[in-house]
């Protein structure tokens, strides 16, 4: 017979007394009505009346209404707890102000421990007005301050007429005898609070306190490896148990129900084969949701209302981007893409609004140009009224205003859950309202960081259907009965939980009354308590913990000590039907390493310079892929010039610096002075040549550490410029178209010098480490150069990187002659078995050959995946589309 989640029997004799039924939380008192329903519907009652239940709390409220509606007590308007943290904020801020002995780095989180400690206060009737306990606050720093937030609270409180619940119930107290008097029964309580005991004594005529019944019964304990494998366990024990008991009531309770909850949901759907079309259709019940600024319909809203501010983040925009909750219908088109692509390449997480708004507007790609992004938001820049100061009210309207723009929540139909959470959503703004009453005109992004708040504290629970799978909080299972309950993350470590003393109440104060979380003792008694409950609330106890988590070793709870050891379900590695289907396959395999040839069209379309011919070299695919595809992997964020900016404006201020120079003469001639005004120069034009947008968002100090790094890489490099015979700059920044085969390249060329004889030396400039052994091989890694060379193979004598790096500047390069130090010139020691080479031009000859060869092979469709080196595959950055580091599948 399967076991209901609340024996009502023992209550019917209470109930027919004239009780009234006290419960510590809603959730059993919803119990309790829907067995005493179900009680007088078995009986054959066709009308009956209500069972009186209801949580202590909820009472005690009753109960105050009442004496206001009696004229016992003044009426005062009660404010919730976000109001009551704006508040405290507030305070706060004024009593920061006053003093100006100290700076809070986290005021919200002041705020939210001073609530804590008033509430706690209030609930063990602690009278913060005797000198003795003035005193006891005053011998600590954090104590005394928060008595002096006490006091400015309550005369806040007082001036407005205003109160919390905890005021409410304090002040029944005094109508003890002039309210009618209660039958009251306490069900299933392990813990009341000082304050809660007298009240309740004050108003009952009579008072009892129903203990748990039950006895004790099996009682299992279950050692896992990490949590997923317990809550993998833990979801498979509630499947199976379901499916060979339907009518069984089962209850998981999960000890860290903010963490564990979004995994164990997971994978209870996966066992229920609930994550596709039968989503929906999970038959478990979740005692608590999810918080409301954390549900996809409101959470991409409170996004959308975000980019009214003055700066965003990439990841908020891509976020926006994928929202199907808001009028944005190009989000999935090349330009959407292309426009993803320039944000990156950005290289900041954080931009300004403006920018952002511009960029989604002008970005253009063939005949398309702007977003619906930047449209939506450059309607809302237009809205003069949110850069105005407004009551929490009025800025219902704006909010409701610029969602209309956004088109939120989509045209697309909503399913019930997310119907349920715009629904939500709109009474959470109305409730917004509430906080006129304590706030004076706010500012937008203040208003919405209390209308973000205000949804964090708003918990989404979905409207489902009874199931006899329950998942709760350590609280929330207190009192109900199963057939088996489970308790999941059981280390010594979280349970009992250590103690957590509030830092505002001396420690003393709260040791000597047992306030709650003050001491291991208290923590150990209230856990104990618990523990009790549930194991006289099922026949069968499930209690499980790791062996190991967030790789620290944990050992099981000490209250578990009485628990058999057992061994769970042996876990079934993949599904059967899977596995058989997996066995049965049949393989074909396909060699898909050669593209269709590139000819006609195409071929006039892919453009390139000598980076084409270094990505075939240094991968076939990476040229396909790059060059055919025009994929690209995003760049990465960076709060600095990316090495990439770096090295631009180093080869920036060099051209500057060599297109005043000239040559070798007037490098020679050149003073201290005039050398450092021809550098500065040199730093200052190639600094103002990037973006303006760029340099704004980096700052003038970054900009004056950057003008001083390349100075001072500059002054270095002209020392060793000065140690090369005679030269002149001939040519910056040339231009070179070249033909390999029916390849086209344009290239162009860092710099060439002519030489007395009229040879010339190619230089290109480089800011990381450099070496000839990357021209060598069949495939060289860095070919620019050689390309540069046999586009003039008459007059290049020298080929030579330019590696200007601190401490580390100097000319790596071969050549005829020897037209600077690290120039090799002995052809033939330097290739070695490398290359089939004695000298310059039999040099030259092979690296035709080979470059040649690399464009046939791009143009024939050659798209091997074949990195060159694994430094290749480092910074390549396309993995996920080659899966080089996928394992090859051995046949079967």
């Amino acid at each position: 017979m399967t076991r209901v989640l609340y024996d009502i029997s023992p209550l019917v004799p209470l109930v027919d007394s004239g009780f009234v039924l006290l419960t510590p939380n809603y959730r059993l008192a919803r119990r309790i009505k829907s067995e005493w329903d179900a009680h007088q519907a078995r009986s054959g009652a066709t009308v009956w009346e209500p069972v009186p239940v209801q949580p202590l709390e909820s009472w005690l409220q009753q109960q105050w209404q009442r004496a206001v509606a009696l004229g016992l007590l003044p009426p005062l308007l009660e404010i919730n707890t976000g109001q009551s943290l704006e508040l405290w904020q507030q305070v706060i801020a004024k009593e920061e102000s006053d003093a100006d002995q100290y700076h809070l780095l986290r005021p919200a989180a002041a705020a939210e421990l001073a609530s804590q400690a008033r509430e706690t206060l209030l609930r063990w009737q602690v009278d913060t007005t005797q000198a003795g306990i003035r005193q006891l606050f005053g011998m600590d720093t954090d104590c005394a301050t928060f008595l002096r937030w006490f006091d400015l609270y309550e005369r806040r409180l007082a001036a407005a007429g205003q109160c919390m619940p905890v005021d409410c119930i304090r002040q029944l107290v005094s109508c003890e005898g002039k309210l009618p008097r209660a039958r009251v029964a306490l069900l299933e309580f392990d813990d009341v609070p000082p304050l809660y005991r007298t009240v309740v004594a004050a108003l009952s005529e009579q008072l009892l306190e129903i203990a748990p019944a039950g006895e004790a019964g099996a009682r299992h304990i279950y050692a896992f490896s990490d949590k997923r494998a317990e809550l993998q366990a833990v979801a498979r024990w509630a499947a199976d148990t379901n499916r060979g008991q339907p009518s069984a009531s089962l209850g998981i309770v999960l000890s860290d129900m903010a963490t564990d909850r979004v995994a164990l949901e997971y994978l209870l759907r996966r066992e229920f084969d609930c994550l596709g079309e039968n989503y929906t259709s999970l038959p478990v019940n979740f005692s608590t949701g999810i918080s409301l600024d954390q549900a996809p319909v409101v959470r991409d809203a409170l996004a959308a209302l975000a980019l009214v501010g003055p700066r965003t983040t990439v990841a908020a925009v891509l976020a926006l981007l994928r929202s199907r909750f808001l009028d944005l219908p190009d989000a999935g088109t090349p330009l959407a893409n292309y426009f993803v692509s320039r944000l990156f390449d950005a290289g900041r997480q954080e931009l300004e609004t403006a920018d952002l708004r511009h960029m989604a507007s002008a970005v253009r790609l063939g005949d398309q140009r702007g977003l619906s992004l930047g449209r939506h938001l450059l309607a809302v820049s237009t809205m003069r009224e949110l850069r105005q100061r407004a009551s929490p009210s009025a800025w219902i309207e704006h909010f409701c205003a610029v969602l209309a723009v956004w088109g939120w929540p989509g045209a697309g139909p909503l399913d019930s859950l997310e119907f349920q959470q715009v629904e939500l959503w709109y009474r959470t703004l109305d409730e917004f309202r509430r906080y006129d009453a304590v706030c004076a005109p706010v500012d937008f992004d203040r208003a919405l960081a209390l209308l973000r708040s205000s949804c964090a504290r708003q918990m989404s629970q979905p409207q489902t259907a009874d199931c006899n799978v329950q998942v709760l909080g350590p609280l929330e299972a207190a009192g109900l009965a199963f057939d088996q309950l489970w308790l999941c993350g059981m280390q010594a470590g979280r349970w009992p939980a250590p103690a957590r003393p509030n830092p505002f109440i001396p420690q003393s104060l709260q040791r000597r009354l047992q306030m709650p979380h003050a001491t291991a003792e208290r923590e150990w008694l209230f856990a104990a308590g618990l523990l009790e409950q549930y194991t006289r609330s099922t026949p069968v106890l499930h209690a499980s913990y790791c062996r190991q988590l967030d790789d620290v070793p944990e050992l099981p709870s000490a209250l578990l000590d009485g628990f058999v050891p057992a061994q769970p379900t042996p876990a079934t590695a993949l599904d059967a039907q899977w596995t058989q289907q997996w066995q049965q396959r049949q393989l074909e395999r396909i060699d898909d390493a050669r593209a269709p040839p590139l000819e006609g069209d195409e071929a006039a379309t892919v453009g390139g310079g000598s980076g084409l011919l270094e990505d075939q070299s240094q991968c076939p695919f990476r040229a396909f892929a790059k060059r055919r595809l025009q994929v690209e992997p995003l760049a990465g964020f960076t709060l600095a010039l990316s090495a990439a900016d770096r090295g631009s404006l180093l080869h920036d201020a060099l051209n500057a610096l060599w297109g005043s120079i000239g040559d070798h003469q007037a490098l020679m001639a050149l003073t201290d002075a005039t050398e450092a005004q021809v550098v500065a120069e040199a730093v200052q034009g190639a600094i103002l040549a990037f973006p303006a947008g760029r340099r704004r968002q980096l700052g003038s100090a970054y900009w004056q550490l950057e003008d001083q790094r390349l100075a001072a890489l500059l002054r270095e490099w002209l020392a060793v410029e000065r140690m090369r015979g005679e030269f002149v700059v001939s040519q910056r920044e040339q231009d070179v178209e070249l033909a390999l085969g029916q390849l086209q390249l344009r290239l162009r060329v860092d710099r060439i010098d002519t030489l007395p004889d009229g040879s010339q030396v190619i230089i290109d400039y480089k800011s990381g480490v450099s070496r000839v052994q990357d021209w060598l091989g069949e495939r060289p890694a860095k070919p620019q150069l050689l390309l540069y060379g046999i586009a003039a193979p008459d007059t290049a004598a020298v080929l030579a990187f330019a590696q200007v790096r601190p401490r580390d500047s100097r000319f790596v390069g071969l050549g005829r002659v020897e037209a600077a130090p690290g120039i090799a010139t002995d052809i033939e020691k330097v290739v070695k078995e490398r290359m089939a080479a004695t000298d310059w031009d039999s040099l030259n000859a092979r690296w035709r050959e080979n470059l040649e060869r690399l464009a046939v092979e791009f143009l024939a469709g050659d798209a091997r995946v074949d990195p060159l080196e694994n430094a290749s595959c480092s910074w390549c950055g396309l993995q996920p589309l080659c899966r080089i580091g996928a394992a090859e599948e051995e046949p079967a």
